[in-house]
């Protein structure tokens, strides 16, 4: 089990540069990837999405980039020797016209457009994608560890909440057979007091028959026991669980939600709000589960 919230960070060296990935993320009912890129780095960006939709399932991921390059060396200057001539052609062209200078200044030499080439300091294409590739990685690797410490915790967390949560339903079924016979006693009381004894019997039938139906939470009952064991089940899956764990609280919430409206005792209407109560803790928990 994970949550969806922690932090990771790599880091790759290169005799270029050192680059750094930091990755957060919080909780999301999706995947969330945001990614702070340079411009240029959109091939790098678009791979970074792609593998953390391998490693992640949900969450909302903010990634964040730093690149810093090692000591520069003085750049690499080019004579571009072919324009140079051509500006001398030309310049000769020129002085056959109007009177110019036959010394050139090195200002004017520098002034020439195209003359010289500086060799620019540019990141390999391939060295800077498989940079970001292992750096996101790590970032990654350290992120999902996270995720699964705190998903440790919110597993014991869940287990402790799910215990209470059966305790109160056992509470509830306890005293569930018991309405029917009080719901017999009083009615018959009420009705020994206006009729005589030979019609009680028969009205204590019918009425005592419909009372039943109306109150029976055996099939209530019993679905939250299958509830239960799909819980366990789900809890001891390695996938990814959380949208699963919301669905069976809602369907447990929705089972006593019924029981509640059906309770005719005063004993599992405290066990029915204390199951309720329970029920919330968990599912603020399940929130934070990938």
């Amino acid at each position: 089990m994970r949550s969806m919230t922690g932090f990771g960070r790599g880091v790759t060296t290169t005799e270029h540069f050192r680059l750094t990935v930091e990755i957060r993320s919080v909780n999301h009912r999706f995947l969330e990837v945001s990614t702070k890129f340079p411009k240029e780095w959109m091939e790098a960006e678009i791979h970074t999405k792609k593998l953390l939709s391998t490693l992640l399932s949900r969450g909302k991921l903010d990634v964040l980039v730093n690149l810093k390059k090692e000591e520069q060396q003085a750049p690499k200057i080019n004579v571009n020797i072919p324009v140079l001539l051509a500006y001398k052609e030309a310049r000769e062209q020129v002085s056959q016209v109007l009177p110019v200078e036959e010394e050139w200044s090195m200002q004017e030499i520098l002034g020439l457009q195209d003359a010289f080439l500086v060799e620019s300091d540019e990141i390999p294409h391939e060295t800077l994608l498989q940079a970001v590739s292992e750096a996101v990685t790590e970032a990654a690797t350290a992120l999902i560890q996270m995720r699964e410490r705190e998903g440790q915790e919110l597993y014991e967390a869940l287990q402790g909440f799910k215990q209470e949560l059966m305790q109160e339903i056992e509470q509830i079924r306890s005293v569930s057979s018991q309405a029917v016979e009080k719901y017999r006693e009083k009615l018959l009381q009420r009705l020994q007091d206006i009729t005589s004894s030979e019609e009680v019997e028969s009205r204590i039938l019918t009425e005592v028959a419909v009372f039943a139906e109306r109150v029976d939470i055996a099939e209530e009952l019993d679905r939250l026991s299958s509830h239960f064991e799909q819980l366990d089940e789900t809890l001891r899956d390695n996938q990814p669980i959380g949208r699963k764990l919301e669905f069976l609280l809602q369907e447990i919430h929705r089972e006593i939600n019924t029981i509640g409206s059906k309770n005719q005792s005063s004993v599992a209407s405290i066990a029915v709000v204390q199951a309720k109560s329970v029920l919330e803790k968990m599912r603020e928990q399940v929130q934070n589960i990938e």
